[in-house]
């Protein structure tokens, strides 16, 4: 008498099913041009457990026969790989002056991208601006969606897929996953764009870490931490709010509300509104001399007047990365990650920047603890938010990472 399956061993079962097609997925796709029998041999799985994973992997046309490798007597095995092609991923960046989006296929590669300025709009007219970029990026699809991604500023609960607080975007408690999903009927992830760019330093940079945490440096300042090879979010979403720390006794009113957050001194931003200083104080300073016909200090002024070797401005880009240090120390001390990885418009300032973070960070932590960590520029510097959706979408979508 042949007895039924509980629920629960049902449920086990489809679980371990669902388990092992996901390693044998994750194994082609990082191994690339591999066989069967090889792909049995690196997971563990018996050979016949691996062909029906890739029967039916195959008919799904998420992976592909590849060619042969080299005979060992008998026949040529064929060669698995990843149809990188076979569907794409709808990627948003919502963190800048103008919302980005492209179409990214699966090995993380760009198709089509769109960039619309923001001009300002907030609320409801923003969440218009997202529809409007994704309706865009829809339009060019060749292959089936897997999945929406977006990095927003601000806290962002990615398990209930909720904006908490953006301050930029005028965004409070917004149902933003759901609204996208009912929308457009397919998976969605939200994140903090910092997060999201740590997790793209994590999945593309091509560095067997487990643990690093980046900083994004731009008009403001955010950090993502990435441990165990997972996005840390922190009990409230806010992990990596560094920004906003006050490292400034009654210093200069932020946009938070509080006084001397590590933005008013450190970011883009600040350093930005220094060399604005210096240039309208003294018509006869380089920075002034090379300000544009409308008398404002570009990003770009700063960097041309330090590769000039121009000491004042030398001087706001060394003492931004002083106070940077302070913040990496902390971090250092706290999580004892042995790498911090900044990204933004500071990597253009070469070594004068992250030089003086070095120092600044070795001069108050354990020196052991200093000579451990390692402070480097990101290895993937353009799109890192977009590229970081990528591999939460074949994270969450594939198992990929």
């Amino acid at each position: 008498m042949r007895h039924s399956q509980s629920p629960t061993q049902k449920a086990t079962r489809q679980h371990t099913k669902q388990h092992n097609a996901r390693l044998v997925l994750k194994t082609i796709y990082t191994a690339g041009d591999v066989s069967r029998a090889d792909v049995a041999r690196m997971t563990g799985l018996t050979r016949a457990t691996v062909s029906n994973i890739v029967a039916g992997l195959l008919d799904k046309g998420l992976v592909a026969e590849s060619g042969y490798g080299p005979s060992l007597g008998g026949k040529p095995p064929i060669l698995l790989n990843m149809a990188e092609d076979a569907r794409q991923l709808v990627c948003l960046d919502l963190g800048n002056e103008h919302f980005n989006g492209a179409l990214v296929n699966l090995r993380g590669h760009f198709g089509e991208q769109v960039n619309l300025p923001v001009n300002g709009r907030t609320a409801a007219e923003a969440l218009n601006l997202v529809y409007e970029l994704v309706d865009q990026l829809l339009a060019n699809v060749t292959a089936p969606v897997l999945g929406l991604a977006l990095g927003s500023p601000g806290l962002i609960d990615a398990t209930a897929g909720l904006v908490k607080q953006s301050v930029n975007l005028d965004w409070h408690d917004l149902p933003l996953r759901q609204l996208l999903q009912d929308r457009y009927n397919f998976p969605v992830y939200i994140a903090n764009d910092s997060h999201l760019a740590a997790l793209a330093e994590y999945s593309y940079g091509g560095d067997d870490s487990r643990n690093l945490v980046l900083i994004k440096m731009g008009q403001g300042i955010g950090s993502g931490i990435v441990l165990n090879g997972r996005i840390f979010y922190g009990e409230g979403f806010g992990a990596g709010e560094i920004g906003h720390v006050s490292v400034v006794e009654n210093g200069e009113l932020c946009t938070c509300g509080n006084h001397g957050c590590l933005e008013t001194v450190a970011s883009v931003r600040a350093m930005l509104r220094q060399a604005q200083a210096i240039a309208d104080e003294n018509p006869d300073s380089v920075l002034a001399q090379l300000r544009s016909s409308g008398g404002t200090v570009s990003w770009a002024n700063v960097q041309q007047a330090c590769e000039q070797g121009d000491a004042t401005a030398q001087e706001i880009v060394t003492q931004a990365g002083k106070t940077l240090g302070m913040a990496v120390a902390n971090l250092v001390g706290i999580l004892n990650v042995n790498r911090i990885v900044i990204a933004g418009n500071v990597t253009q300032t070469g070594d004068l920047f992250i030089e003086a973070v070095r120092t600044s960070m070795t001069h108050r932590v354990l020196p052991k603890l200093a000579a451990g960590t390692a402070v480097q520029y990101a290895n993937k510097e353009e799109n890192l938010v977009l590229l970081g959706a990528s591999a939460l979408i074949l994270s969450q979508g594939l198992g990929v990472f």
